[in-house]
Order: C-alpha cells, then structure tokens, then sequence
C-alpha cells in the first residue's frame, strides 16, 4: 500500500537541511523519538512523541503508523506533550500522508502541552489544508494517560 511519501518512479527520496542524506538511515545510537501503540480494548492508535523529533524520522512513524491502521475509521492520538522544539520540515510530508489515508481516518487528536502555542498553531493549519477535524487537547499534564480520550 502506498503512504503518500514515496518518491517518484526512478527517482530516490531526498531531504534538505541538517538531516540531508540521512532519509532511511537511523544513526545506529540515536534513539527513535516516538512510539506507537494500539489499545487493545478501543483500537485507538496512540503516536507518543519525546524529544525532539528528526526529519528521517518522520517516514518511519509514518510507515509504521501505515500498516498499524485499519482499512477506515482509524482512530488516532498523536502525544505531543513531551515533544521537544518544533521541526517545520516534519510539516509537508505529515500533510501528504493525512491526505493520502484521509478516508481511513474517524478520529485524529493531537495532545499538546497547555503552553505548546506554535504546535497548536501548526496543527490548526494542518488540519484547515488537509480538510480533517483535529481536536487539538491541552487540557491533560504529563502524567495523565491519553487511553480514555
């Protein structure tokens, strides 16, 4: 199944900035900044973010996020809460993906810090060019669990 980030016939897929060259290559002691998960009792997909997040980084969630969704009315909680800084060129290829799997979607909401005002802003855009309703939460602290949402 295509996700919407592969690049075009014959050619590779690139990156610009700090992270150029670097597309499908996870440094062997750099750690993933994100983790997915599937509640068994709701099928709620959660996304958790720590850190900050890389621009090789986002095929990788984006893939994974890809082959743990059901075919329609997927539910899905991205945790931003603990996300460190703001990486602009994440934006563009989330996009694409949420347009490519908009008809998969039932549910997206992303968690957020209460002072998270670029992220929430950033959301809020994404949302309004993509046409999903986002519910964007910064309501719960670090410690409460996004299970129940």
């Amino acid at each position: 199944m295509r996700t919407g980030l592969e690049a075009p016939a014959g050619r590779e897929p690139t990156t610009v900035g700090s992270d150029a060259g670097r597309v499908n290559a996870r440094p062997q002691q750099e750690r993933a900044s994100w983790t997915i998960t599937k509640i068994a009792s709701t099928g709620v997909i959660v996304l958790r973010f720590v850190g900050p997040t890389r621009t090789w980084e986002v095929p990788e969630f984006l893939g994974a996020l890809s082959e743990m969704m059901p075919d329609d009315h997927a539910s899905i909680i991205f945790d931003l809460r603990e996300l460190d800084g703001h990486n602009p060129e994440t934006k563009q290829p989330i996009k694409k993906w949420l347009l490519a799997n908009k008809t998969r979607i039932a549910s997206l909401t992303v968690v957020v810090a209460r002072y998270a005002t670029l992220i929430k802003v950033a959301t809020a855009v994404i949302g309004l060019a993509t046409g999903i309703k986002i519910k964007i939460r910064d309501d719960l602290d670090g410690e409460t669990s996004v299970r129940n949402l």
